[in-house]
């Protein structure tokens, strides 16, 4: 697999206002995981942006990557690139548990519950996103997600406000 070429036609389908649908076989999702082992080994965050494109725009979803995402999660302090990893694991790991009818794995988990303390309310707002998403399991995190709650002053930046609202909306669900 050609990374840099399945990158360029994702970026030039998405110019011309498609919605890029790419398909990888299984020797192809290898490939992806193994390049990222690499780039979680020498730590140059950077160079995971074209592999997160392609995972966030393929409909193959793979629990391969779920050691890497949790890897990246922990070791790196790029917010743009936690983000995007944030996103990825949001397909490959939550949606791909819930297609096959299991419970997303604790040690996912606690990844998040470690995300909902960091400094930038962009990371925080994604963050809650996917706890969102997780339905049911979600109070798990319950504690961590009320105590990660922004102050008044979440007004006046928009991440912190939707990480706010984000916090009511799970707590009326949890109300019930």
């Amino acid at each position: 697999m050609n990374i840099e070429a399945v990158f360029n036609d994702i970026i030039a389908d998405l110019q011309a206002n498609k919605r890029p649908q790419i398909k990888l076989q299984q020797e192809d999702l290898e490939h992806l995981a193994k390049s990222w082992q690499e780039i979680n080994q020498s730590e140059q965050w950077a160079d995971l942006f074209k592999i997160l494109c392609i995972l966030d725009n393929t409909i193959s979803l793979s629990p391969i990557f779920t050691t890497s995402i949790l890897e990246t999660l922990e070791k790196c302090r790029d917010s743009e690139i936690l983000v995007l990893v944030l996103g990825a694991a949001r397909k490959h790991i939550i949606d791909e548990s819930h297609k096959r009818g299991e419970r997303v794995q604790m040690n996912f988990l606690n990844g998040l519950k470690n995300l909902l303390q960091h400094k930038d309310p962009e990371v925080l707002e994604w963050t809650l996103r996917l706890i969102e998403s997780l339905g049911s399991q979600a109070i798990i995190l319950r504690p961590d997600v009320l105590a990660a709650k922004p102050g008044f002053m979440a007004v006046f930046n928009e991440h912190k406000k939707a990480a706010k609202q984000i916090i009511e909306l799970l707590e009326r669900k949890w109300q019930r």
